[in-house]
């Protein structure tokens, strides 16, 4: 899309309405919902009809709406209106929201010291509960600048990024260097956004692909270094969310908004060390679903020791689904406990 291209072509980005509408030609309707007026007006005027448009024309006010552009070296000259000489500025944070909407990311709002270059925070893309890596953006005014930010962020964050551009143009080989060793991706909007039209975007299946290749390197994928498994927890997911159903005594069926996996006791961590058995808090489990979810004084599994055992079972679901809140609460009349997510026992 030439809408990209033009982003890295215009200093600001801010230009002239005709400058924009040369650059984007029947995309300008794109990027117009973005557009915002500065309050002095153009004080030079670009050449645009293709001799030496390096060149430029000098504003000249004669009077209200009365103006002409002087080119001193071509010797010419154009007569403006007020429109013609206002100055329109990318509002970047504002095309931002779309983006992050587009990519599905929570949206944060904030600019990044990365060198020379202006870097804004895009916000976080969360592959599952418990990952969140920041993506940033950046409009590079040339390759050194644009290596220079991504030095500044690898340098200064502590986890891997994500980095967008509007193109590849200014990605040089250092860059790229440092990238790899940071474990970081660089996505473009020209190859990874479509339009559907004026002000929303939507990914397309290259923005997919690398997100996908990103989350394969930076989240595990079964079972983790202490020999736990790995549940996906979709990000955003509450414990009402959860659905835990025992399939039999060492084994339960997980659910979580379209997630489902089979895990044994072992694989959440509930593994007696040298026994190797199931532990207390796995019983404790399957007393609650017994009760569907609730335990009290009145319960076949009732314990004063149950107290600690319930502490640790809401540790170890904690650990295990990267879930914020408590998973296991005190009942409305305080005589027992129940469980925010559900829990069923096998049939």
């Amino acid at each position: 899309m030439r809408l990209w291209h033009a982003l890295e072509a215009v200093l600001g980005p801010a230009a002239v309405l005709a400058q924009w509408q040369k650059l984007l030609g029947d995309e300008l309707h794109l990027l117009q919902p973005y557009f915002k007026p500065w309050p002095q007006l153009a004080g030079s005027y670009p050449r645009l009809d293709g001799k030496r448009e390096w060149l430029s024309y000098e504003v000249v006010e004669f009077g209200p709406d009365d103006y002409v552009g002087v080119c001193h070296e071509m010797e010419d000259r154009i007569v403006l209106s007020r429109d013609d000489l206002i100055i329109y500025e990318v509002d970047v944070p504002r095309l931002l929201d779309d983006v992050a909407q587009a990519f599905g990311w929570e949206r944060v709002r904030g600019e990044a010291n990365a060198g020379r270059s202006e870097v804004y925070l895009v916000g976080n893309f969360r592959p599952c509960a418990g990952y969140a890596f920041p993506a940033f953006f950046t409009i590079p005014l040339d390759g050194r600048s644009l290596t220079n930010a991504i030095c500044a962020l690898a340098s200064t964050k502590e986890q891997p990024f994500l980095l967008l551009a509007p193109t590849t143009r200014r990605l040089h080989a250092e860059g790229q260097r440092v990238l790899a060793w940071n474990e970081s991706a660089f996505l473009t909007l020209d190859e990874t956004l479509d339009a559907t039209a004026p002000g929303q975007w939507q990914t397309n299946e290259v923005a997919e692909r690398l997100l996908h290749g990103f989350t394969e390197k930076h989240v595990p994928k079964t079972v983790a270094a202490d020999g736990t498994a790995f549940f996906a927890t979709p990000a955003g997911a509450r414990w009402e969310d959860l659905r835990v159903r025992f399939v039999d005594g060492h084994t339960i069926s997980v659910t979580a908004i379209g997630v489902s996996r089979l895990f044994q006791y072992g694989d959440l961590g509930m593994a007696d060390r040298r026994s190797k058995r199931p532990t207390k808090q796995w019983d404790l489990l399957r007393a609650f679903a017994k009760g569907y979810g609730t335990l009290t004084w009145g319960s076949r599994d009732a314990d004063p020791r149950n107290q600690k055992r319930r502490e640790l079972l809401a540790k170890d679901l904690k650990a295990f689904f990267r879930i914020d809140g408590e998973p296991i609460v005190m009942t409305d009349d305080g005589k027992g406990w129940r469980t925010i997510f559900t829990v069923e026992p096998d049939a």
